[in-house]
Order: C-alpha cells, then structure tokens, then sequence
C-alpha cells in the first residue's frame, strides 16, 4: 500500500530493483508531477475561491491576481445581483475592443494576462468575483507527504514515477508495460466522478 511520500519512493526503487537511486528518485517523482499536471482532469481538483476587484479606470484597477495554484480556469462570475458570468476574450480581443479606452463600469468580460484577470472595462466599484478552477496538484514533499491523488490512485504516481527513471536507467524493456498501466490510471483517475459537457478552459500558463 503507497499512502505516503517515503512509501512511493520505497516503492518505486523495488519496482527498479535498484539500490543506488535514493537520491535520484525524488527527481523521477517531480518528473511525473509535471506529466500528471497535464494528464489528470478531475473533479477532485476544481476549487472555488472569492477574488475582489478595486474600482478606478487605471492600469492597476483592471488587474486581478490568479491564484498561483491555479492550472485552468473553468468560470468567473461577477457576483452582483443577478450574478454574471463574465465573457472570456484574448488580449488581442479585448484590444481590438479598444477596452482601453472605456471608462470604469460595471466589468462584462476579461482576459488572463502573465497571471491576471484583465478585466473590461475597469470596475467602477469594489466587486466581488467568484472563481472556479482547476488546481495544480499538490506537488509531494518530505513536509507534504501525501495528497488527494496519491491517496485515490497511487497507481498514478508509481508508474509515472518509473516512466520518468528510462532516461536515467536506460532501461526500456518495461517501457510499454509502465506506460500502459499509467494511462490505466489516468482513465480510472478521469472517470470517477466526471462528466463530460461543454466548459470554459483558460490555462494560467
């Protein structure tokens, strides 16, 4: 049973049959992180968090911090009342738009600039602005020993683990094998309680 940070690197230097890669397999564990960002999309990692906009038609009135956990943005909503949910467009739309130039009123759409809502045109008050996303996974460490993936599918971790070693080891023979069971859990970890429709995808990165 993989349940914690130790238990996966124990584990995936049995599955190696090897004892000189203490040091290195933390590296092939943050390897697999990184492939794991890109390859899971489950429910368990959507959050909800509030943002508040300050009003003003300068530069720094239209910017709202992301979170830096965020991996995708599923929707934003301003919460007045009726509640919007806010229209994405690309910089270059909101350009084209001549949102510069408009004066502060109540924001009808925005854009994610190097890290920020962008939002137009420039709030005339203090609003509050309701978040939806997508959260990193939280990367394991010797302090952050366990999260909500490994718990749910250590499967995931193990065989991205290995996977991310063949540079290193130059062992490709069970290549194939690790690779399959990794897309197994990736499918298991997408499945569970997912459903499939239409959504906003806006990447922080």
């Amino acid at each position: 049973m993989i349940t914690t940070y130790s238990e996966l690197q124990s584990s995936v230097a049995s599955w190696l049959h090897r004892t000189d890669l203490t040091a290195l397999i933390p590296d092939f564990i943050t390897l697999a992180e990184a492939r794991l960002q890109g390859d899971v999309v489950s429910r368990s990692m959507e959050v909800r968090t509030t943002l508040t906009c300050s009003p003003g038609s300068d530069v720094t009135a239209r910017y709202v911090a992301l979170p830096a956990d965020m991996l995708e943005m599923k929707r934003l909503t301003l919460m007045t009342d009726p509640a919007v949910v806010l229209e994405y467009k690309s910089p270059d739309q909101l350009v084209a738009d001549n949102s510069y130039l408009l004066s502060s009123a109540i924001p009808t759409c925005f854009a994610v600039v190097a890290g920020n809502i962008e939002l137009s045109p420039p709030p005339d008050s203090a609003y509050d602005l309701e978040l939806v996303y997508y959260q990193k996974i939280p990367a394991l460490s010797v302090s952050n020993t366990t999260n909500w993936l490994l718990t749910a599918n250590p499967n995931a971790y193990l065989f991205g683990s290995l996977l991310a070693s063949i540079p290193y080891t130059q062992d490709e023979s069970r290549q194939a094998l690790w690779n399959q069971k990794y897309q197994e859990a990736i499918e298991t970890t997408n499945s569970i309680d997912w459903y499939s429709g239409s959504t906003m995808r806006v990447r922080a990165r």
